[in-house]
């Protein structure tokens, strides 16, 4: 960071020296007796010679314009001073400067300027300020700056740190397209107007830990290289990350949504922390991208939308504890990410039946039971659980009785037919009792009509079980109701819903 800035401060030297070499020279003093006499201050195209410090002034007011364009400036120190005209600085190069304390009552205008060091600390700024296309080259400190109207600090590059903290912006604030290669901290900063961070670049971290964000903000298309930091931070308005990157840990934690939060598209590439977090509006998480887990644990969602989302293979959705009451996103897309806990598997059972989604019902409350099943010692509770998944999938799986009721079927015929336990009469039984019946050794095409009809618990009159078939057939009669009334119980359930 020193070698950073160090040579920052070589370019700056040699811009300042060149432009020297083609610019008219003027002394400061000659600055500091016009704003001593009350004239107004305007230089176009000139290098100021020596130390330019309006704080040495006893009065340390600036009573008329302050224009100083296309100039260098090696070293100016303007802190404290009221400047109640306005200040126009527009493409000026600065080696270090202070405006710590001062006081802007007009329109400021900072445009494509350019500053080595440079602190706003504590600066007020009551008109419309500008610093579009401006260029900081070391660290930069805005802690404690009071924007009363419009700032607009678009396609600004911070390459250094970039120091917001506790600073109050009343009205519109863009930063649309501004880079900041440092740490970027606006902490405790209050936005009151709408804020737009459209397409910026935050290559350090990004730090607005307690931010309150009173209006609408705009993150979309934003780049965050380093953690981004949204703890306990306050979204009052409409709130974009649409598009936006995410390529470290992202930390919402114990934020506070109360309009829609759109972060449809945005890429998660580390954790995605929501922990606490309260959605009391939508919350549009569509065509995501999460790399990490996504971690919702003990938060409060009005309604999420997580339909064709892509996660990871190892990312993990955790909803332990969470409150929600409206959660849009496809079992099949998630079934494999969200983290066991019955509480939250049950909250999406009685989520999707309040959506109508019953498929989604059933699978995600078959995907339920196994990992109950599955978490249950070897007892009475397992081994039903365990009859209930084999015979009807916990009753959302008719299929199961189905496979079960043909299973028995064919067992019942192969027994039958390869135990030769069933004859079959020359004459049907409705004829006289009195004629004798001729017996026949029964065929595999017999014990398939003899079976299916014992099932149904109405045996065929012309076939006769021998010996011990008489209570296979009784238990396939008792087992062909079993699975039939299981089969029209899990069918109905199904159904009806």
């Amino acid at each position: 960071m020193l070698l950073r800035s160090a040579a920052w401060m070589a370019v700056i030297i040699m811009i300042i020296v060149a432009c020297s070499a083609s610019q008219k020279e003027v002394p400061a003093s000659d600055i500091l007796s016009q704003v001593r006499e009350g004239q107004p201050i305007y230089y176009d195209g000139v290098s100021v010679a020596g130390d330019l410090n309006l704080s040495s002034l006893e009065n340390t007011v600036v009573k008329e314009s302050f224009i100083l364009v296309n100039s260098t400036v090696s070293q100016a120190e303007l802190g404290g001073v009221s400047f109640t005209k306005e200040v126009i600085l527009w493409g000026t190069t600065f080696g270090n400067a202070s405006f710590a304390g001062a006081t802007f009552l007009g329109k400021a205008d900072l445009s494509n300027t350019s500053f080595n060091q440079a602190s706003f600390a504590g600066t007020s700024f009551r008109q419309p300020v500008t610093f579009d296309g401006a260029t900081f080259a070391g660290s930069t400190d805005f802690q404690d700056a009071q924007f009363d109207k419009d700032a607009s600090l678009n396609q600004v590059k911070f390459s250094g740190g970039a120091n917001f903290n506790y600073s109050s912006f009343g009205y519109y604030s863009y930063f649309s397209g501004a880079c900041f290669a440092g740490r970027a901290l606006f902490s405790d900063v209050a936005f009151k107007g709408a804020c737009d961070f459209t397409n910026a670049n935050f290559t350090g971290e990004a730090n607005f830990f307690q931010a309150d964000f009173q209006n609408a903000v705009g993150f979309d298309g934003t780049v965050f290289g380093g953690p981004a930091q949204f703890g306990q931070t306050g979204f009052s308005g409409l709130s974009s990350f649409g598009e936006a990157i995410f390529a470290k840990e992202a930390n919402f934690n114990l934020a506070r949504f109360s309009e829609a939060a759109y972060l449809s598209g945005a890429e998660f590439r580390g954790l995605a922390l929501f922990g606490l977090t309260k959605f009391q509006d939508i919350a549009s998480f569509q065509q995501a991208q999460f790399d990490g887990d996504l971690n919702f644990k003990g938060g409060s969602i009005s309604t999420i939308l997580l339909d064709k989302a892509k996660f990871g293979k190892n990312s993990r959705i955790i909803l332990n504890d969470t409150d929600f009451s409206r959660f849009k996103a496809h079992w099949n897309e998630i079934e494999e990410h969200v983290v066991w806990d019955p509480g939250a598997y049950l909250a999406l059972v009685n989520n999707y039946h309040g959506l109508g989604w019953s498929a989604d019902e059933d699978d995600c409350y078959y995907q339920y039971r196994r990992l109950n099943q599955g978490k249950k010692l070897w007892g009475w509770s397992k081994a039903i659980d365990l009859l209930a998944w084999l015979s009807c999938g916990y009753g959302v799986r008719p299929g199961y009785a189905v496979a079960w009721s043909l299973l028995t079927i064919l067992a019942f015929a192969l027994l039958f037919w390869r135990g030769d336990g069933i004859r079959r009469s020359a004459r049907p039984l409705k004829e006289p009792a009195e004629v004798d019946s001729v017996p026949e050794r029964v065929t595999r095409r017999n014990a398939l009509v003899f079976s299916p009809m014992v099932w149904l618990s109405q045996g065929p009159r012309d076939f006769l079980p021998l010996g011990k078939n008489r209570y296979y057939v009784i238990l396939e009669g008792i087992l062909g109701w079993l699975l039939l009334a299981l089969f029209l119980v899990t069918l109905g359930r199904v159904m009806i819903r």
